[in-house]
């Protein structure tokens, strides 16, 4: 099978979104079908492909976290997808890439299929500051999902998260869930080098019997940072056994530092900024607990990496998100600064061989997030929509 796959972008920029597709495309490779990536380049004057990747021209847009817009109905890129010939297009974007994929999808007269990663919900505030602008914009961005997604031939949600969220936008169809999936395989232990660990632990200042909790993410509003070092400043400031590392970055990094010097926390979070995908393990691993306050995640990524470096995962209760830990075995959720500061504890409290016994069932736990799995389960969606499209045209013709 040839599957075209449309990105706003891809590496080397980094997210989940970037992730999640370079383990698709890789789980697809692995099973002799091949992959064409259609992304953007704003540092591009042609159309070029590499590695399996095209690269498309596109302006810069640096007040959006430095993204670009593409020409969304280029024929040149319409011929280089011609040409490859997919027997099905799958859009992971809303925005330029997207709507050319819908466009090109209709020329070639081939099956679409939709993955929806972002909660938009919870990102109105980037077009719309004020309040009074969201309730504005937010029907219209309903409207404009809606009309995707009832497009589409088959739509994907990696969580119950986005089915609750496209019902809210009023798409009635059936939606696949298949939850993301990454290849964890340099995060388990066995594939970390101890001394890289305990170099990290030595750089950071971590220390025998410390509480090191790590976040790993983009630099956003809708991650809820400020919360999670307010309440971590609530319950823990001035002692010094309790340690926040921030990794990544984004337009909130000048905003959580201020943040960090108005409550005197400097000693207790750091903003390590970004780190190269590849560079992470040890630094997972260099941690005891994985903590989020973000109620805009749909089955996140890096807080898969985390767990399969066997960190505890600590995530502010988002009922629509709560099935990706199982609590007690993989983390806990909390809903206000003194549950925080009690899951916080417990782990202090517990000896180093029960903290080792926790970090192992951590770990094992990931192995529900199988890349076979996964990639069978979007082939079957291809399958379908392949079986799905042809039923339609011949139903047309008729």
């Amino acid at each position: 099978m040839k599957v075209a796959i449309f990105t706003e972008y891809y590496f080397p920029f980094i997210s989940g979104v970037v992730t999640h597709i370079q383990t698709l495309k890789e789980a697809l490779e692995d099973e002799g079908h091949e992959v064409l990536i259609v992304t953007l380049d704003p540092k591009a004057d042609c159309h070029y492909v590499k590695n399996g990747v095209l690269y498309c021209p596109a302006i810069p847009m640096k007040k959006i976290y430095g993204y670009g817009v593409a020409n969304p109905l280029n024929m040149q890129r319409l011929r280089i997808i011609r040409e490859f010939n997919p027997d099905v297009l799958h859009i992971h974007t809303e925005f330029t890439m997207g709507i050319f994929a819908r466009f090109a999808a209709r020329k070639l007269k081939k099956p679409l299929v939709y993955t929806l990663h972002t909660m938009y919900d919870d990102y109105l505030f980037y077009v719309a500051p004020h309040k009074i602008g969201q309730k504005m914009v937010k029907p219209a961005a309903h409207l404009y999902i809606r009309s995707i997604a009832t497009r589409a031939t088959e739509v994907i949600g990696p969580s119950l998260k986005v089915l609750e969220f496209l019902r809210r936008c009023g798409v009635e169809r059936h939606i696949n869930i298949v939850p993301n999936t990454v290849d964890l395989s340099d995060f388990l232990p066995e594939n970390v080098d101890r001394g890289d660990v305990e170099r990290i632990r030595a750089q950071l200042g971590i220390r025998q019997g410390d509480v090191a909790m790590c976040f790993v993410g983009r630099l956003g509003r809708e991650k809820s940072l400020d919360v999670l070092i307010d309440w971590l400043a609530r319950g823990f400031k001035g002692d010094e056994r309790y340690r926040l590392f921030i990794i990544g970055d984004g337009p909130e990094r000048e905003n959580l530092a201020a943040q960090i010097r108005a409550l005197g926390m400097q000693k207790q979070v750091q903003l390590l900024g970004k780190i190269d995908h590849e560079l992470l393990p040890p630094y997972y691993h260099a941690c005891d607990l994985f903590t989020t306050a973000s109620l805009s995640e749909i089955n996140s990524i890096s807080m898969l990496e985390a767990m399969a470096s066997g960190l505890y995962v600590v995530q502010r209760l988002d009922i629509y998100n709560k099935n990706q830990i199982s609590n007690g075995e993989n983390g806990d959720t909390y809903q206000t600064p003194a549950e925080f500061a009690a899951l916080l504890r417990e782990e202090a409290n517990l000896t180093p061989a029960r903290r080792q016994a926790r970090r192992d069932k951590v770990t094992a736990s990931t192995q529900r997030y199988g890349k076979k799995e996964f990639v069978h389960a979007i082939l079957d969606v291809y399958e379908r929509a392949i079986e799905e499209y042809a039923r339609k045209r011949r139903e047309h013709r008729h």
